[in-house]
């Protein structure tokens, strides 16, 4: 939509929006005439939040938003029920308790309502002091409570009219709280503000110290409870024992290495004295093919190498007996067997065998040591295989001891941990109780007001003037929004896109006529308009170059008729010769208007009585001059269905030659065929379209087949277009 149609749809009503302007101003100024007066009152509160005045007992970061919660908070608790509740029952028993002092002064409505009236005062006085010391709201299911609330609502402490009057707010940037109350009273004003504060430090005070208890004594029994699992791991821990389990099994792994050297060395031993035996054998063998008569000797010898053997073995047998890991008794072991040796080797020299230098008795004794030395060779193998697998079974139990003792350990430093964050909590409750962390005070008192707030009258005034003429703009740049019809000639051809050959301006037929409007010349200016836009039409039509026009409209009532009779009195003046052939069946307009007769659907072309004398007897005068009329009688039904063969506009050339421009009226496009089937008579089509009307879907059907005709559609006429929108 174009801005300027709407600035000057503005102008159009600028009266209605200067005279509900005005009505605002008044109306505002009518209901601000009587405001009373109101005094202010400011109190202010320090936090503490920000500064560091108060005693700290752990340092803490300084967090903006939290500190913007905290104050928040502390404005919503200014704002609580029982904080305005206790200031309110306090003011009530100021001015019960001493008449002619009160801060509310109640008008004869309210000393005649029934609930002053019905009012106790000693009650109300006895239940206001009860639930102020308690610091208890009162209840409306208690009937008398619920009267003493209906008191508060008459002396106006109830809390609507206190959050109504009531701001608190932070001061920016700062530490404090701005408190501030208005009212009739400079006294109540000032008298609130104080009470108010004092309120909130009394609940404050009694909340913090309930929440206080509650935390250290729910906190205190968390740390017994965690003191006592903590006490109950420690005691899982000694009862398994403190011995590192690392350095056990590293001792074992050195036992378990020593016992499995010396049983190699037994494995070797072992095997040496396995091949000895074989070879003593195959020489006592040799020995006894060769000399099976040779005699014993050297029974001393062998007393003594017997002795030494004895010896040699009873020193194994005290190894072995305490517990193969003594080193005196294993080389006490070694030297007597080193004895044993040496006496063999001796007593081979001496005696000389025949095999080889040994005889057969040191062969047999030999033999007899070397299967001593295989038995004993094989009892110490045993004895350090089963060493090694009691080591072995020794160092993963001691493993095994040794997770449950980490997962000991680590339940235990859970536990730790635990215990010490309650702790921490606990001493903090502690410590907040003997310094509280927040450190109210108040360090401004609301002092009564010497002047009362400026009334604000002019501004109120301003505000609604300018608000009324904004909502009247609004109002009508959306009514203007919604209304979709075309208005203007500019939007007619942005939305058809047909060729607009004239506009016509809207004229109240009632009071002027055509004759009036193209001889008057003290008409209205619309009537004028008019006038000289009908001769921009009348010069169109003229050099068209084409004499039968149908005129033809998307839909019903656009002003087909009243462009006819307007047109057709233009051409008269400049002494063209008009008929008018009413075709519009449905509507038939201009039969009525001119009182025509109605013998369109009747004419016949007769054999007998030539064309130019049955047409005087079908022209009817239309009293404008040059200009004829042929009526019909209409009907439901089209050109096609009520003209004969025959009939009069099939004689079209005849009345060419008569009448130098014939305007035929067709029903409306979007309904009807009538305007389809009556161009094939008509040199050319207009289509009249209403400023008023709005382009749908049906019109735009229309609208298609009219610039489908190429060259048999001149153009369109824009009708009914407010003047102040020709222009647009």
């Amino acid at each position: 939509m174009d801005l300027i149609y709407l600035l000057k749809a503005l102008l159009r009503r600028k009266w209605l929006i200067i005279i509900c302007t005005l009505m605002a101003v008044v109306g505002a100024f009518l209901l601000t005439m009587n405001q009373e007066k109101l005094y202010k009152s400011v109190s202010q509160i320090a936090t503490g939040f920000t500064s560091n005045e108060q005693v700290k007992l752990k340092d803490e970061s300084f967090n903006i938003y939290e500190i913007d919660a905290k104050f928040s908070n502390v404005i919503e608790a200014l704002k609580s029920p029982r904080v305005l509740g206790m200031t309110g029952y306090n003011m009530l028993l100021h001015d019960l308790q001493n008449p002619g002092k009160e801060f509310r002064q109640l008008t004869p409505e309210d000393k005649n309502s029934d609930v002053y009236k019905a009012m106790d005062k000693d009650k109300a006085i006895k239940i206001l002091s009860q639930k102020y010391n308690e610091e208890k709201l009162l209840s409306s299911y208690n009937p008398e409570e619920r009267q003493v609330l209906e008191i508060l609502k008459l002396y106006k402490y109830d809390l609507e009219t206190f959050r109504y009057v009531l701001y608190a707010s932070r001061v920016a940037r700062t530490d404090y709280i701005d408190i501030q109350y208005r009212s009739a009273n400079p006294e109540l004003s000032a008298y609130f503000v104080n009470q108010i504060v004092t309120e909130f430090f009394r609940n404050y005070e009694s909340s913090r110290n309930m929440q206080s208890a509650q935390n250290i004594e729910t906190l205190q029994k968390l740390v017994d409870q965690k003191k006592g699992e903590l006490d109950g791991k420690i005691g899982n821990i000694k009862t398994m024992g403190t011995m590192d389990a690392s350095v056990e099994s590293s001792s074992k792994l050195e036992q378990i290495s020593n016992f499995e050297n010396r049983l190699a060395d037994e494995r070797t031993l072992l095997n040496t004295a396995t091949l000895s035996l074989q070879q003593v054998n195959a020489r006592l063998a040799e020995i006894d093919q060769s000399n099976s008569a040779a005699a014993a000797s050297g029974n001393t010898a062998n007393n003594e190498l017997a002795n030494l053997r004895k010896l040699m073995n009873d020193a194994l047998n005290d190894y072995q007996a305490k517990g193969s890991n003594n080193t005196e008794l294993y080389n006490k072991y070694l030297a007597r067997k080193a004895d044993y040796r040496n006496k063999l080797v001796a007593m081979a020299a001496v005696t000389p065998g025949a095999t080889g230098g040994a005889t057969k008795a040191d062969l047999l004794q030999k033999k007899s040591d070397l299967e001593l030395q295989i038995k004993s060779s094989q009892q110490n193998i045993t004895d350090y295989e089963i060493k090694v697998r009691q080591l072995n079974s020794s160092i993963g139990a001691a493993a095994s001891r040794s997770a449950n003792n980490l997962a000991l350990q680590k339940e235990v430093e859970l536990a730790q941990q635990e215990y010490e964050g309650v702790k921490t909590r606990y001493d903090a409750a502690l410590n907040n109780r003997i310094a509280p962390m927040e450190n109210f005070r108040q360090i401004l008192y609301g002092q009564p007001a010497v002047e009362p707030e400026p009334s604000k009258r002019i501004i109120i005034l301003a505000m609604a003037a300018m608000a009324m003429f904004v909502f009247c703009c609004i109002s009508i740049i959306f009514m203007e929004y919604i209304d979709l019809s075309i208005k203007t000639p500019s939007q007619f051809q942005k939305v058809t896109d047909l060729r607009l050959m004239g506009v016509v301006n809207r004229v109240n037929m009632k009071r002027v006529t055509f004759s009036n409007i193209f001889t008057d010349d003290a008409l209205p200016a619309q009537s004028g308009a008019f006038r000289e836009l009908l001769r921009k039409l009348r010069y169109e039509v003229g050099h068209s170059g084409k004499k039968v026009f149908l005129f033809t409209s998307p839909r019903a009532g656009e002003g087909k008729s009243t462009i006819i009779k307007a047109l057709a009195h233009s051409l008269s003046l400049s002494h063209k010769k008009v008929l008018i052939i009413d075709t519009n069946f449905p509507h038939n307009t201009l039969t009525q208007d001119f009182e025509a007769k109605p013998v369109l659907e009747d004419f016949t072309l007769a054999e007998t009585d030539s064309f130019e004398k049955q047409l005087a007897t079908l022209v009817s005068p239309s009293g404008i001059e040059h200009v004829d009329v042929i009526g019909c009688k209409g009907g439901q039904f089209t050109p096609a269905e009520v003209l004969r063969p025959g009939n009069l506009l099939e004689q079209m050339s005849a009345l060419k030659s008569r009448y130098d421009f014939i305007f035929l009226e067709g029903a409306q496009l979007n309904e009807r065929s009538d305007s389809k089937e009556l161009l094939k008579y008509a040199d050319t089509i207009i289509a009249v379209v209403s400023a008023r009307s709005s382009i749908k879907q049906t019109d735009k059907e229309s609208i298609d087949y009219l610039a489908s005709l190429n060259g048999h559609f001149t153009g369109a006429v824009l009708n009914l277009v407010e003047q102040q929108n020709i222009d647009l």
